[in-house]
């Protein structure tokens, strides 16, 4: 990060959101992040939490930037059920303005 320009913005994608808070710090502007299923089932998200930072499905703002952790579209073979943690491809669309 020390050789990228002050006014570009910044976007990470890391698999794990646990890092979100490291990415902040360094100057990340927006991290994408999967991982966690959304938890994979309403309540195992509280403990899916533990282990990721806190950070298991949505927008977050960690300092000044913003991080979105998706559901994933499908299964994790490692747990193959959901309930009530749907799948989800996010849209995500990028306007051109300055960085803030």
């Amino acid at each position: 990060m020390k050789d990228v320009p002050e006014e570009k913005i910044v976007i990470l994608l890391a698999h794990r959101p646990k890092i979100a808070g490291k990415s902040a710090a360094a100057g990340v502007d927006l991290q994408l992040s999967g991982h966690t299923h959304g938890g994979m089932i309403t309540g195992l998200d509280k403990i899916v939490a533990l282990y990721n930072g806190g950070w298991v499905s949505g927008r977050y703002k960690v300092g000044n930037m913003t991080l979105l952790v998706s559901n994933g579209t499908w299964l994790w073979r490692g747990f193959p059920l959901r309930l009530g943690r749907p799948g989800e491809i996010l849209l995500i669309t990028l306007k051109q303005g300055s960085r803030k």
